[in-house]
């Protein structure tokens, strides 16, 4: 893990607002590189390619989108900042949407 306190304590708010079953600090080992890679293999997730050694294909979902403008928005104190083609959004009214999105968002999840 990390002596880290300031991190820890971010960790410890965000754990709080998503709840999830449990948490998991990466080590950065080849051993859990390969024990991940394997599990996103066993469950369908990656598929290695034959002729590239320690690469892997993975393929979005067809509902997942890059972007999608009437909910892009960019969020800074002055409207102007946005630019003429974006849309704006208050950073406090941004947060607050957000904290509510993500309560609970990892329920039952590492």
């Amino acid at each position: 893990m990390t002596k880290n306190k300031k991190l820890l304590a971010w960790v410890a708010e965000i754990e709080a607002l998503c709840t999830p079953a449990n948490t998991y600090w990466c080590n950065g080992t080849q051993e859990e590189y390969s024990a991940m890679m394997q599990l996103l293999v066993d469950e369908g997730i990656a598929t290695p390619l034959k002729k590239r050694p320690n690469s892997f294909l993975f393929r979005s979902d067809p509902s997942d989108v890059a972007r999608v403008e009437d909910r892009t928005y960019i969020a800074c104190e002055n409207p102007d900042n946005a630019g003429p083609t974006n849309n704006w959004i208050n950073p406090e009214v941004l947060k607050a949407k957000m904290t509510e999105l993500y309560r609970g968002c990892m329920k039952g999840r590492t």
